[in-house]
């Protein structure tokens, strides 16, 4: 394959702590100054607390949110109607909760929460009943990811004090506690039931994509050289790697499936202090529609760089600008891909098919 077979990722999840580092996620250092959306833009639905509001965590259906909430000390989980503004409560928490992720199809979230004993680590469904529990001394969840067939089997990454990143397994069907994943370097990211995909450094320094079994651990298939970035969601994966024609642009490529290209687009080559800004990525579980977060150059400006929300068409080679937005942040689509929340606690959200910003919070 060539060094444009590529794709990119961030895994998503959520935490007013983790987000900025979340599963698959990358950081960014401080960017310029931007005006925060136009929330006048949008259309009216109902607003959440701006003071109980900590970060929302994803999807539950087309029009359904799940979000972190706390009030009076007393943290929880709720599901939200952006059309009705009615709030369910899923489950309640004494302690500080830290870390929540969603599964892909909303019927299952892994939380941390940090007790004085500890950090209590639980997985529980729709309802708020808890599957099981696991707790552990020290570190925070960074990221997870859902294995496609089996949602009892998931990767759990971990930055420890001492600021190591852990990978783990955990499958709810054994009885063994987290198995440590000790030849992965970045989370690993399920692709099937058995094979997932992971960064790793090859000898000569340079950053690889493997595709590797969960059966057979080492054996790995480098399906790409010389990358930046991947990522999936569901059966599409997108890589960023330099480019072969111009030396001052990245390509994305998308394949779907892995292997299969879909396309590619173009982006500016653009220094970010410690790399370069890459782009994040979305796509709708039950849609077609892919949305980014791409930075543009703006010469005459003083920060000489801008952002914009924009949907992607690969198959086209192209991709229409939606909105001006104030930063790389992660970015989620609904699974109809009728919106798109935007933001390091998703506290945006842009309204597709009205093309307007719909205010979140009070």
């Amino acid at each position: 394959m060539g060094k444009r077979g590529l794709a990119w990722f961030i895994l998503s999840l959520s935490s007013v702590l983790i987000l900025a580092a979340c599963t698959q996620r990358l950081t960014y250092p401080d960017q310029p100054a931007a005006s925060e959306p136009d929330l006048s833009s949008g259309s009216s639905l109902s607003t959440i607390s701006r003071d109980e509001f900590l970060y929302a965590v994803g999807w539950l259906d087309d029009k359904t949110i799940l979000v972190a909430l706390e009030s009076n000390g007393e943290y929880g989980l709720y599901s939200h109607d952006l059309l009705t503004g009615e709030e369910q409560l899923i489950r309640a928490f004494s302690d500080r909760l830290v870390f929540a992720a969603l599964s892909a199809n909303g019927q299952r979230m892994l939380v941390q929460v940090a007790t004085q004993q500890g950090n209590n680590i639980m997985m529980i469904d729709k309802s708020g009943k808890s599957l099981a529990e696991f707790h552990f001394s020290e570190g925070l969840v960074s990221g997870v990811s859902w294995n496609p067939t089996n949602e009892g089997k998931l990767f759990v990454s971990v930055h420890k004090t001492a600021g190591s990143l852990v990978n783990y397994l955990w499958d709810l069907s054994s009885n063994e506690a987290w198995i440590e994943m000790s030849m992965t370097e970045e989370m690993p990211v399920w692709y099937s039931e058995n094979m997932y995909l992971q960064q790793k450094i090859a000898a000569d320094g340079a950053s690889v994509l493997v595709l590797s079994d969960i059966r057979f651990p080492g054996k790995d298939t480098v399906i790409e050289q010389g990358i930046l970035a991947y990522g999936l969601e569901g059966e599409s994966v997108w890589v960023v790697t330099p480019s072969d024609f111009n030396e001052e642009e990245l390509l994305v490529i998308s394949y779907y499936p892995l292997l299969i290209t879909q396309g590619y687009i173009s982006l500016p080559r653009i220094p970010d202090g410690n790399g370069l800004f890459i782009p994040e990525f979305t796509k709708g579980n039950d849609s077609d529609a892919t949305f980014a977060v791409i930075p543009k150059r703006e010469p005459e400006s003083v920060a000489g760089i801008s952002f914009e929300l924009a949907k992607v068409d690969f198959s086209g080679n192209a991709s229409e600008v939606l909105t001006e937005v104030e930063r790389m942040d992660p970015i989620s689509a609904s699974p109809d891909g009728s919106y798109v929340l935007y933001g390091k606690r998703y506290e945006y959200l842009y309204d597709v098919e009205r093309e307007g910003w719909i205010q979140l919070t009070e």
